[in-house]
């Protein structure tokens, strides 16, 4: 469906797009096409319900019409408009890096919690963050935290060109250094082992048989790279929970983000190491166990 010269007004672009839109089963059909009106006019969505009898022109018209029908093919709205608000902040996103959850601010708010312990406001501290992507948590940790050293890594260098555009964006560049490479061996340069206050991590932790039934937007076109971690989807959590312990000194904190029904495996992973104490788990708002934290306790490493 396309909309012609006279009906060019938002009230009738608008009602024209959410049509389409409920046709393909997209959900929140109407915040979909606002959202895109609002981006292809670079206006704010309040300016559309103000002014519903405004004419658009046939070149926006066009380009609004192309986006509708991309995201009728289920391309998820963030790819489209290149943007994401995470902890309220703005990211750039797109198809080399998936697309950052409103459950992840919790691991981010739970690291800024444990940070507030006075144990860390005289002294700088020291970050690992594993599997970055797009680097929405360590660019939040960095615009929330003054004395703060993150050490980011991906697998993939095309989501580190992404992760350094919103370094750069959002001026932290001197308290991230980006590095390429798999799980520990992209610090193996860079940061002393038993040095590190907290390493962070929202590994891929979809099983493979959940990835073949992932809904059209996930599967399509968020990479599968940052999805699925291995036949049980815990493959990446064996390598994290064992190595960490090197890496974090005594008393530091393994904090990472899990799948709604892993908690239990996870814990029993950390409880097999022997040199976790404080495991604890946090809800997100649908009430499933998110997030486990862990602490590195004293005893002397093997």
């Amino acid at each position: 469906m396309s909309l012609t010269q006279n009906e060019n007004t938002i009230r009738n672009i608008l009602n024209s797009a959410i049509t389409i839109l409920k046709k393909s089963e997209i959900e929140f059909p109407e915040i979909n096409a606002d959202t895109l009106l609002a981006y292809v006019l670079s206006c704010d969505k309040t300016n559309l319900y103000t002014k519903p009898d405004n004419i658009v022109d046939n070149t926006d018209v066009a380009k609004y019409n192309e986006l509708i029908h991309k995201r009728a093919s289920h391309v998820p709205l963030q790819y489209i408009t290149r943007r994401v608000e995470f902890m309220s902040l703005d990211f750039v996103v797109d198809e080399r890096v998936l697309i950052p959850r409103p459950e992840t601010e919790i691991l981010v708010e739970t690291v800024l919690k444990k940070t507030d312990n006075k144990l860390y406001h005289d002294r700088a501290i020291t970050v690992i963050d594993i599997g970055t992507g797009s680097g929405n948590i360590a660019v939040s940790l960095a615009k929330n935290r003054s004395n703060i050293k993150i050490y980011a890594s991906d697998i993939s260098q095309e989501a580190l060109t992404v992760a350094s555009e919103n370094i750069q964006r959002h001026d932290v560049a001197d308290k991230i250094q980006l590095l390429h490479g798999n799980v520990f061996d992209a610090f193996s340069s860079n940061v002393k082992k038993g040095q590190v206050d907290f390493i962070v991590s929202n590994p891929p932790y979809v099983s493979e048989s959940e990835s073949r039934n992932l809904e059209p937007e996930l599967i399509d076109h968020e990479p599968l790279l940052a999805l699925v971690g291995g036949e049980d989807g815990l493959f990446f959590y064996k390598q994290i929970i064992k190595d960490a312990r090197s890496w974090i000194k005594p008393g530091g904190y393994l904090v990472i983000e899990i799948g709604e029904t892993q908690a239990d495996s996870i814990i029993k992973l950390m409880q097999n190491e022997l040199h976790y104490d404080e495991i604890e788990t946090i809800k997100d708002l649908q009430g499933n166990e998110r997030i486990i934290s862990a602490r590195i306790n004293n005893a002397k490493k093997n």
